[in-house]
């Protein structure tokens, strides 16, 4: 078999089939007001399915946390009437063969104050300091970081609940996840910052959160 013929065979990750090696990659569409993704949120996906693409990776999703996001119009995966529009993405979506799984997305200190759903909230790093190292406000407590964690996790719960064939975590770009492992970024001093194996230690708690709700057969 080419490797071309291979891009049509399916594929098995975890306890998701999917039925082609292709795969849509997030991209950000600011097509949901007030955070909710509606009717034609649902339509978009369902088209990409109908289209022989095998696995859809949702927009970025943004956690609960009011600092998480800088922009009203892209959608949240944790208020009521978000979670209601993403169950009929999934309905939509399975109307065709197939997979889809949600990006969550926290966008750390790329979000300027007084911007997003939540003008209100402090931006959020590591420890309070933007991407050139200057420090702008104080960093989080242990308990707010551990909040951070647990928003990532409750998330990825949300998803399997709803019928998600698999989660993505955003943790690139300069955003919240990829700030713990900024040096720069990262000056704490408790078990989340000092060499890279500890600044790490935020992702993998993230991955471990989400690990126990979702369960071990949907793919991370």
């Amino acid at each position: 078999m080419s490797d071309l013929e291979s891009l049509f065979e399916p594929i098995t990750i975890r306890g998701m089939t999917v039925p082609n090696r292709i795969v849509m990659a997030p991209m950000t569409r600011s097509f949901s007001p007030d955070g909710i993704p509606r009717e034609d949120v649902a339509a978009y996906y369902q088209r990409r399915g109908e289209a022989d693409v095998g696995l859809l990776i949702t927009e970025g999703n943004n956690i609960a946390r009011g600092g998480a996001s800088n922009n009203e119009k892209v959608p949240n995966f944790h208020t009521e009437r978000a979670l209601k529009g993403w169950s009929g993405v999934v309905e939509s979506t399975h109307k065709t063969p197939a997979k889809i799984g949600p990006q969550l997305w926290h966008v750390g200190m790329m979000r300027q104050p007084g911007t997003g759903p939540d003008p209100k909230a402090n931006s959020e790093s590591p420890s309070g300091r933007i991407h050139t190292g200057t420090q702008v406000q104080t960093g989080p407590t242990d308990s707010e970081v551990a909040d951070m964690v647990m928003a990532y996790a409750n998330a990825a719960g949300d998803a399997a609940r709803l019928g998600f064939d698999c989660v993505e975590i955003h943790g690139a770009h300069g955003y919240l996840i990829d700030e713990f492992f900024w040096g720069v970024m990262n000056t704490r001093f408790d078990k989340y910052g000092g060499g890279l194996a500890e600044r790490a230690r935020f992702a993998g708690e993230v991955i471990t959160e989400c690990r126990a709700q979702v369960g071990a057969d949907i793919p991370i």
